[in-house]
């Protein structure tokens, strides 16, 4: 009777657990399945920023302190879809020899990233990266030639796909120009045209810090391809008291057709960078 009631009792005890499993995995199917669905329904926006993180080395500190949290500070306050960084680093001695920026940025804001490679630097990589909220079909990185590598610095260009719940297909591209000379910049911007027409048939979607302002002649090679995006455009640089327009999102014109503008300017910020973090707001027609 005893070993009976006993074996009862077990019986129980295993429907009570059981029962609980499938409680609490019923929950979380329906939180997952909430969330899939509010992340879903941001899909007819997508919120851009561009950012030149000076390799997170606050301006205010000189080139001795690097402060990575704050840039991933930046962009959680942000709440960006993709993000184009410039000025990046991965393992070098004056960012820390363990540390990969553009991943470590990644595990802060929850997103996918990819870096694309420059030049050697401090005994490392430096470059350009993406963040992306959603997850990346495709990723390539590109040299953007100078004359004179010896005078003037190799620049970076990170391409890449992403597919978004829609099953719309997003290129999307971060991009960092030369600072010293027109030539090397139109070298750039037809190098960069001639990589980025062979994505025509998407939505192309760039970030970057071109280093030159609206009115640079160059421009007008971009804009053979690259809407961009706006007629008046906020200062970018430096991030105190701003004077020029440098940094841009531009859009090719499958991009234009599909989005609108809705909000196109810098964000507060004047302790992680030089740059201010310029977001763009893209609404689906």
């Amino acid at each position: 009777m005893i070993y009976f009631k006993t074996k009862i009792w077990r019986i129980f005890e295993l429907v009570i657990v059981v029962m609980i499993f499938l409680f609490f995995t019923t929950i979380s199917i329906i939180h997952a399945s909430v969330l899939m669905t509010d992340y879903q329904n941001r899909i007819d926006s997508l919120r851009i920023l561009s950012y030149n993180m000076r390799i997170a080395h606050p301006p205010s500190k000189g080139w001795s302190e690097v402060d990575l949290p704050a840039i991933a500070q930046v962009i959680n306050k942000a709440n960006p879809d993709f993000v184009a960084l410039q000025e990046v680093d991965a393992f070098t001695e004056r960012s820390g020899k363990k540390i990969h920026q553009a991943h470590e940025l990644a595990k802060m804001t929850g997103m996918y990233h990819f870096f694309a490679k420059g030049i050697d630097r401090s005994a490392g990589d430096y470059g350009v990266a993406i963040l992306s909220r959603f997850p990346l079909t495709e990723t390539k990185g590109y040299r953007l030639p100078v004359r004179d590598s010896i005078k003037n610095e190799i620049r970076a260009l990170a391409v890449v796909k992403a597919q978004l719940s829609n099953e719309e297909t997003i290129v999307f591209c971060s991009a960092h120009f030369d600072h010293l000379a027109n030539e090397d910049r139109l070298l750039q911007a037809e190098t960069m045209n001639a990589i980025l027409d062979k994505y025509s048939a998407n939505p192309v979607i760039i970030g970057a810090d071109l280093n030159m302002e609206p009115d640079n002649p160059v421009m007008k090679v971009i804009q053979k391809l690259f809407s961009l995006g706006i007629d008046d455009h906020p200062l970018t640089f430096p991030s105190v008291d701003p004077k020029r327009t440098i940094d841009y999102i531009l859009l090719n014109k499958i991009a234009k057709d599909k989005f609108d503008v809705v909000k196109y300017n810098t964000l507060k910020e004047d302790y992680a960078s030089d740059h201010l973090p310029l977001e763009v707001v893209l609404k689906i027609k």
